[in-house]
C-alpha cells in the first residue's frame, strides 16, 4: 500500500521490489493499491465500498497484511484515510480483528506520530524480513490466536520490528519487549531482490522509466541529510549485475529510458564498466540514460559524453548553499569553482537548461548567506554568457532525526518568506532565471510530524476527521485544518520544531539506527566551527555503523579492467531500410480508459517487448516515428482504430508478435504494409460512425427530437479552452443520425479541417445525460 496516488506510487521503486520478493513466493500472493484521488473516494463511500487490491479486486480488510510504505511526513492524514477506506478503525487498538497492518520506510525512524494507528513497524532495510515476517503473521492469525499476542510475539521473533501498543510515550516498554529497536541491514544487495520484470503502468508515471539500483547509502557525510545517516554503510553491486538486470528488464518493459538510482551516483566505483557495458545497447536502441545525484566535484566530460550519447534533458546541481561558509557548515564538499566548471561541461556538451537546488534556514544562516544565492546564480548566469535557461530550486531546511542537525530549530514559515523575498527581488531583473519554491507552511507541518511524538498522532487524527487529505499536493492541502487541530488539542507546534537541548531524551530515541548519538553531537559541534568531515571512503570517522557483522562492500576498482568511459560518440547508421506498418485495433473493456497518449505510449513500449526496432526522427531529440488517428475520446470503445509505426525492416520478428504484448483490452485486427509517403492518419481521416446505447430507461419521442435537431440551420454549443468560452456551430459536422431503436443510436459525423463533434456534445443537444455507452464503429479516411 502506497499512501498517495498512482501515479506516484508507481514510480517508487522500492514498492516494486518488496512486490517481487514477495510473489515469487509460492505460498504468497501480494496485490497493491493506492490512495484513491478524491473523486474515487466519493464514489466509493457513496456506494458502500470498501478500498481493494487493484489486480485481485479482493477489499483490503480481507487481506492477512497490509503492508505501509512511507515516504514522506505529509502522506499521514492518508494512512488514516485509507484504513478507514478499509473498512477497518483508525485506531489500532480498535482493531481486534482483520489484517495486521504493519510500515516501513525512511519515514519509521521517528514511528511516534503514526504509533496509535499502526500494529507493527519494520525499521531499516526490509528485503530479507518481509517474506518470513508476512508468512508468520498470517500463520498466527490462521490459528486464531489473540491479536496482541501476535504483535508481541512478531517484536520478540524479528529484529527491527517495533509494536508501538507496548510501548508507552515516555520510552517504557512491557512484558519484555527490547528497549531500544535495532535498525535492519542487508548485508548485501543480492540480485535475487531486484525485479527482471518491474510492474508496467498503461498510464503515464510520475517517473515513468526503468530504475536499476547501483548502490545503496552515502559517504559524503551532509549533515542535514537524513539519507546519508540512515542508509550507511554503503552497499555497491557489481556492474556486471546492474547490466544484466538493466538489459533483461529493458526487454520485459519496452520503457525508453534507464535511470540509475542511488544517493550519489558519481560515488559509485564500477561506473566505468557499467556505462562501457551498456552504452552500445543503448545507442542502438535509443534509450536515455538518467544519471541522478551527481556531485558538482565529479561532474566531468567523461560524464558529459555518458549522457551525450542518449537524449539530454536538463541538468540538476545542488549547492545547497550559496557561501562556502554555510557549505562548510553543512559539509557540503563543494568549491564555486566546482560549480563553474560543471557550467562549462555543460555549455560545451550542448546543456541549455541547468537546475540549482538551494535550501533555506540552514543552521547558523544569515541575510549574507541568502544574498549569497543570489551572487552565485548571477554569477552562473553571465559565465554561461545568457545560453542557459537556470531554474532555482528554493526549498525550506527541515531538521531531521538521525542527523548531526536533529536538534536544530526550524525556521517559521514568515521568516523562509522573507528570505524568499530577499533573492526573488535579488533576481527579478533576469528573465531567464525561474524560482521555484513550496509554501513554507508545508515544510513547517513536515517539520512538525518528523520531529513528534505521539500527542502529534492525535493532531494527526483530527486533521484528518476535520477533511486533511493529500497535504503534499498543493490544490488539496488545506493549512486551516491543520491549525484548529493544534489549537483543540492544545498542541504547540513549535514544541517540536523549536530548539532540542543534546542532553535531553528525543521521541525517537527508542530506534537505533547504528549510527551513534555521539558522532552526531560529534558532527554538529564542528558544523558550528564550519569545520569540514572527511569522506568516509577516505577513513573511518567513528559513525558506529560498521562492525564485524557489516561493513562498507564497495567495488574493488583494481579488479575492474577498464574504467574508461570512451568520448566517441557513434550514432546509428541512418542507411538501415525502413518498412511503414498500418494496425487495425480494437479498444475495449477497461482499456477505454487509457488516454490518446498513453495508448501510443503502450504501443511502443509493446514494440519494444515484441524485439521490433523503431525507427527514429532525425534531429536533437529524435523520437519513434509512431502516428496515430484521430484521439478517441476517454472513456469510448472501438472497433476501428488505426495506428502507423515505422520499423527498421526485420524479417526475424514479424510486427504480429505485437499482439501478445499488449495490454487486456486492446487487440490488434489486422496489419498491413503501406508507402512510406502514406498521408498521415489524422490528416486522412474524414469521419466517423458511432453506436450510443443507453443503460437506463428506453428514451421517449427521441425519433422526434433528432428530427427537429436535424432541421436547424445551425446547432451551436459552447466549448471551453485555456480559460475561454467559445461558441461553435457544429451542424455540418452531422451527416446523419439513426435511431435504431429506444435505446441505441448510429451517429454519421463528418470531420472538417481537423475539427468535429463529440457524441455527448449531440446527446446534451437532445437532452439525453444519462449513463451509456459510446463506441466508434468505424473510420473513414479519404
Amino acid at each position: 500500500m502506497y499512501p498517495d496516488l498512482y501515479d506516484v506510487g508507481m514510480s517508487y521503486y522500492g514498492f516494486q521490489i518488496l512486490y517481487h520478493i514477495l510473489n515469487r513466493e509460492s505460498d504468497i500472493r501480494a496485490d497493491r493499491a493506492y490512495a484513491p484521488w478524491p473523486d474515487f473516494e466519493e464514489m466509493l463511500r457513496k456506494h458502500h465500498m470498501h478500498l481493494y487490491g487493484v489486480e485481485t479486486k479482493v477489499p483490503l480488510k480481507d487481506f492477512d497484511v497490509i503492508g505501509f510504505t512511507l515516504p514522506y511526513e505529509l502522506t499521514s492524514t492518508n494512512i488514516l484515510n485509507i484504513i478507514d477506506l478499509a473498512g477497518l478503525p483508525v485506531l489500532s487498538c480498535q482493531r481486534d480483528e482483520g489484517p495486521i497492518i504493519i510500515a516501513g520506510g525512511s519515514n519509521v525512524y521517528n514511528p511516534e506520530p503514526l504509533a496509535d494507528f499502526i500494529d507493527l513497524f519494520i525499521v531499516g532495510d526490509s528485503e530479507d524480513v518481509i517474506v518470513p515476517l508476512v508468512r508468520f503473521l498470517a500463520e498466527q492469525r490462521k490459528n486464531k490466536l489473540p491479536r496482541m499476542d501476535i504483535l508481541k510475539t512478531a517484536a520478540l521473533k524479528f529484529q527491527g520490528v517495533y509494536a508501538p501498543a507496548f510501548y508507552n510515550n515516555f520510552h517504557e516498554s512491557e512484558n519484555g519487549l527490547p528497549k531500544k529497536i535495532l535498525a535492519r541491514r542487508v548485508p548485501e544487495l543480492k540480485n535475487a531482490f531486484f525485479p527482471e520484470k518491474p510492474l508496467i503502468p498503461v498510464v503515464e508515471i510520475a517517473q515513468d522509466r526503468l530504475v536499476a539500483e547501483i548502490m545503496r547509502g552515502c559517504t559524503q557525510g551532509c549533515r542535514f541529510c537524513q539519507a546519508g545517516m540512515i542508509y550507511r554503510p554503503v552497499r555497491e553491486r557489481l556492474p556486471e549485475d546492474i547490466r544484466r538486470q538493466i538489459i533483461e528488464s529493458l526487454n520485459a518493459s519496452g520503457y525508453d529510458d534507464v535511470s540509475l538510482l542511488s544517493l550519489s551516483s558519481s560515488d559509485y566505483c564500477g561506473m566505468g564498466e557499467l556505462i562501457n557495458g551498456i552504452t552500445g545497447l543503448l545507442e542502438e536502441r535509443r534509450i536515455g540514460l538518467s544519471l541522478p545525484s551527481l556531485r558538482l566535484d565529479s561532474f566531468s566530460e567523461s560524464m558529459a559524453v555518458i549522457a551525450q550519447k542518449t537524449r539530454k534533458s536538463g541538468l540538476t546541481f545542488a549547492p545547497e548553499a550559496g557561501s562556502a561558509r554555510l557549505r562548510n557548515v553543512i559539509n557540503k564538499n563543494i568549491s564555486e569553482e566546482d560549480l563553474m566548471n560543471s557550467v562549462d561541461i555543460a555549455l560545451k556538451y550542448g546543456w541549455r537548461s541547468v537546475k540549482l537546488y538551494f535550501m533555506l534556514g540552514l543552521p547558523t544562516e544569515t541575510d549574507e548567506d541568502i544574498e549569497e544565492i543570489v551572487r552565485l546564480t548571477k554569477t552562473v548566469y553571465f559565465r554561461a554568457k545568457k545560453q542557459l535557461s537556470i531554474n532555482i530550486t528554493l526549498s525550506t531546511f527541515v531538521p531531521k532525526p538521525f542527523t548531526p542537525f536533529q536538534w536544530e530549530a526550524q525556521d517559521e514559515p514568515a521568516e523562509i518568506q522573507r528570505k524568499l523575498d530577499i533573492i526573488k527581488r535579488g533576481l527579478a531583473p533576469f528573465k531567464r532565471i525561474k524560482i521555484m519554491a513550496r509554501d513554507p507552511y508545508y515544510s513547517h507541518l513536515e517539520g512538525a510530524i518528523a520531529r513528534g511524538d505521539r500527542r502529534m498522532g492525535a493532531v494527526i487524527h483530527s486533521a484528518w476527521k476535520k477533511g486533511a487529505i493529500f497535504d503534499s499536493w498543493r490544490e488539496l492541502f488545506q493549512p486551516e485544518k491543520w491549525r484548529e487541530a493544534f489549537s483543540e488539542l492544545q498542541i504547540d507546534p513549535h514544541q517540536f520544531t523549536g530548539k532540542h537541548d543534546v542532553s535531553e531524551p528525543l521521541p525517537w530515541d527508542r530506534i537505533d539506527a547504528l549510527v551513534s548519538k555521539d558522532f552526531l553531537r560529534k558532527e554538529r559541534e564542528q558544523a558550528y566551527r564550519a569545520e569540514k568531515s572527511p569522506d568516509c571512503r577516505d577513513g573511518c570517522i567513528g559513525c558506529g555503523v560498521c562492525d564485524d557483522a557489516l561493513s562498507m562492500q564497495i567495488v574493488d576498482e583494481k579488479k575492474i579492467a577498464d574504467q574508461r568511459v570512451s568520448k566517441t560518440v557513434e550514432a546509428p547508421t541512418d542507411d538501415k531500410r525502413e518498412q511503414k506498418y498500418r494496425l487495425k485495433y480494437r479498444k475495449k473493456g477497461l482499456a477505454r480508459f487509457i488516454s490518446h497518449l498513453d495508448t501510443l505510449r503502450v504501443f511502443q513500449q509493446a514494440m519494444r517487448r515484441a524485439g521490433l526496432q523503431l525507427s527514429f526522427t532525425r534531429g536533437f531529440n529524435r523520437r519513434p516515428k509512431i502516428s496515430a488517428g484521430y484521439p478517441l475520446p476517454l472513456g469510448y470503445t472501438s472497433n476501428d482504430e488505426y495506428i502507423d509505426i515505422t520499423l527498421i525492416e526485420n524479417g526475424e520478428k514479424p510486427i504480429t508478435q505485437i499482439r501478445l504484448e499488449l495490454p487486456a483490452g486492446l487487440q490488434v485486427v489486422f496489419t498491413e504494409t503501406v508507402s512510406l509517403k502514406t498521408a498521415p492518419l489524422f490528416a486522412a481521416t474524414t469521419g466517423f460512425e458511432y453506436e450510443v446505447r443507453f443503460f437506463d430507461k428506453p428514451r421517449e419521442n427521441l425519433r422526434l427530437k433528432i428530427k427537429e435537431l436535424l432541421a436547424r440551420r445551425e446547432i451551436i454549443i459552447e466549448r471551453t479552452r485555456k480559460g475561454q468560452m467559445r461558441q461553435i456551430d457544429v451542424r455540418p459536422f452531422i451527416e446523419k443520425i439513426v435511431c435504431e431503436n429506444e435505446r441505441t443510436l448510429r451517429l454519421f459525423l463528418n470531420v472538417i479541417g481537423g475539427r468535429t463533434v463529440r457524441p455527448e456534445e449531440l446527446l446534451k443537444q437532445l437532452a439525453i445525460s444519462q449513463k451509456n455507452e459510446i463506441c466508434r464503429l468505424k473510420t473513414k479516411f479519404d
